[in-house]
């Protein structure tokens, strides 16, 4: 009789051992119903042309330097972007390469000349670009007689602002926080041990910049679209932009000529471009190519390549 207790209780250990050895891992934020949320919300109140935008890599201001998370960032807000269907996102190494040409690498260091030029080059209406500030883990835990649960949080803090390429002017800048869960739990002492996990860096900028994004869609609207002319035959002209940007024939734009340069005298510093002046008037009439339209003189005289268009209100 004794034996046959025994052997029940072994019996009985080894399964809460067995069950212990499978950890319940929880994490706190579902990626999925943010993602579907801004998507939802971005397209019911978008208006207008898409804007061509770009993503400079963000500066990596953790005071430990933790490896990567700039990169992740950079590439976790440039999937944001594309989800919306709102803009034209240009690809990384597109903007590598500007920046390297301005002899600024990829770091983030964006002035009034710099994005001048990067729109006049790409074609960009504004720039999106920030830093990681902080970045941190910790493990909170609890017990009892037969559980043993552990918690690992990751917590980050965002800086981003977005620049309007046309004049080159900080359009917003904020701050943001996100926080990432992920708990795991056993019985018995077994299972419940969390190793290092690539994830809770990830998580935990979705969750910032998801909140973030709800700020920058405010911001990037249609009225901040501008196009440019890429050549003047005649009366007829072709623009930089067509129906992947979403206009459509009979669009009518207005030109403008690309204002002067202001620099503050005390600083040296550039404040941007003054409003230029009115050329005319242009109606869109077909396209052509991946993403280019071609335009009727409606009125006005003295187009130039390079000119800006935006459309008539």
């Amino acid at each position: 009789m004794k034996t046959m207790k025994l052997f029940n209780m072994v019996i009985i250990a080894s399964a809460f051992m067995l069950a212990g050895c499978t950890p319940e891992t929880k994490s706190v934020h579902e990626d999925k119903n943010v993602k579907v949320n801004l998507v939802e919300s971005s397209k019911m109140d978008f208006k207008g042309p898409k804007l061509r935008v770009g993503v400079v890599n963000f500066k990596n201001n953790t005071p430990r330097r933790i490896r990567g998370i700039e990169e992740a960032a950079t590439n976790i807000l440039t999937t944001m972007l594309q989800e919306t269907g709102n803009f034209i996102v240009i690809p990384q190494q597109d903007m590598e390469s500007i920046l390297n040409q301005q002899k600024l690498g990829a770091s983030g260091v964006i002035n009034a000349a710099t994005a001048a030029q990067m729109g006049k080059v790409l074609g960009l209406n504004a720039i999106l670009t920030g830093a990681i500030t902080s970045y941190a883990e910790l493990v909170e835990g609890s017990n009892t007689l037969l559980t043993q649960s552990k918690t690992q949080v990751a917590k980050v803090g965002v800086d981003y602002r977005i620049v309007d390429t046309t004049t080159g002017v900080q359009l917003f800048a904020s701050h943001g926080k996100g926080e990432f869960r992920k708990k795991t739990g056993g019985l018995l002492g077994f299972g419940s041990k969390s190793s290092r996990d690539t994830s809770l860096k990830d998580g935990a900028l979705r969750d910032a910049l998801g909140k973030a994004m709800n700020k920058i869609l405010g911001q990037l609207t249609g009225d901040l679209w501008s196009g440019r002319i890429a050549q003047v035959k005649g009366n007829t002209v072709y623009i930089n932009a067509g129906k992947q940007t979403g206009l459509n024939v009979g669009d009518v734009l207005v030109v403008q000529e690309l204002g002067e340069e202001i620099v503050d005298p005390q600083t040296g510093v550039s404040l941007g471009r003054a409003p230029g002046v009115s050329r005319g008037e242009l109606k869109i009439t077909g396209f052509f190519g991946k993403d280019g339209s071609v335009a009727a003189i409606l009125s006005g005289s003295g187009f130039k390549k390079g000119d800006l268009v935006k459309l008539k209100g």
